[in-house]
């Protein structure tokens, strides 16, 4: 067996314990984000306590509370998707160090296949993020859309109200696309302007400030009897009605954060070629331990 191969199946082993370490914590997460509503709470506690004292002040709601929002219930999609893709990822890393500790060349061979086709899945995901982003807001918008029917508006409880009040003040956006997507859809038109006289253009939830009393509602969420704010240009300096959340997010977590974001991508695409390629010289040297094996 050459040094070169020696060398690569330690570097198989090393990358792949740290790919472990990943999956592990990916489960963990995962399950945190699933089942420990109590722990991520605190997280998120700053908005929700803005969003309680402007339903308390806006309703006369001394009682309102956000305590029955579970997080879990609100990226349960993604938080199995984390789960799912750590055990896999966990699986796999393991299959990798087996490979390389035991010098199973055909392992190698398959775990080295496998992250080719894995490798190239990325970098199309790499380059639909940069080239097409568009494509992939599309697609997310159109997961989005089911939620509207059940948003009730600021003073709801459920879940699904919560969650896009909190991401509506937390990202300064209104709906997936803007406030249109709100347009004809849930009970929050009528729960919204409770004990007010106004017929709203947008959520209250979509206000830069929320108000602090009934009477600041219509100057950022509209009011179409009023002729002073019955269109959006004349509440968009209050409002974020024609500010999407998914243009929002994508631009939090993937344009401002591009630097930092191509790095991560460039080390982990640099570990998985060189995982591939050590992988490679371990079946290349099957011959010397003989067979596939």
């Amino acid at each position: 067996m050459g040094v070169l191969t020696i060398a690569g199946r330690i570097v198989l082993v090393v990358l792949n314990i740290i790919l472990i370490i990943v999956s592990l914590l990916l489960i963990v997460f995962g399950f945190i984000l699933k089942f420990g509503n109590e722990i991520v709470r605190p997280y998120i506690k700053e908005t929700l306590e803005s969003i309680e004292n402007a339903a308390k002040n806006v309703y006369s709601d001394s009682d309102f509370n956000t305590e029955a929002f579970d997080i879990g219930a609100m990226l349960s999609d993604l938080t199995v998707v984390m789960i799912v893709v750590g055990v896999a990822l966990l699986a796999f890393s393991f299959v990798g160090c087996c490979s390389a500790c035991c010098n199973i060349s055909t392992l190698a061979l398959v775990y080295a296949i496998v992250l080719i086709v894995l490798l190239l899945a990325q970098v199309i995901l790499v380059i639909l993020v940069y080239a097409a982003p568009g494509l992939l807001k599309d697609n997310l918008n159109k997961g989005l859309d089911k939620t509207f029917d059940k948003y009730e508006g600021l003073k709801s409880k459920t879940t699904t109200s919560v969650g896009w009040n909190w991401a509506m003040q937390y990202y300064d956006c209104c709906g997936g696309r803007s406030y249109k997507d709100f347009e004809n859809k849930g009970t929050w038109k009528v729960n919204d302007a409770t004990g007010q006289s106004f017929v709203l253009l947008t959520p209250v939830a979509c206000c830069k400030a929320l108000p602090g009393d009934g009477a600041g509602i219509d100057d950022c969420a509209g009011d179409t009897d009023n002729a002073a704010f019955d269109t959006i240009a004349e509440i968009s300096a209050n409002s974020n009605a024609e500010k999407g959340c998914t243009e929002a997010i994508f631009k939090k977590v993937i344009t401002d954060n591009n630097v930092g974001f191509l790095t991560v991508i460039g080390i982990f695409f640099a570990c998985q070629i060189a995982l591939i390629i050590f992988a490679m010289l371990i079946f290349k040297d099957r011959g010397i331990t003989g067979g596939l094996v």
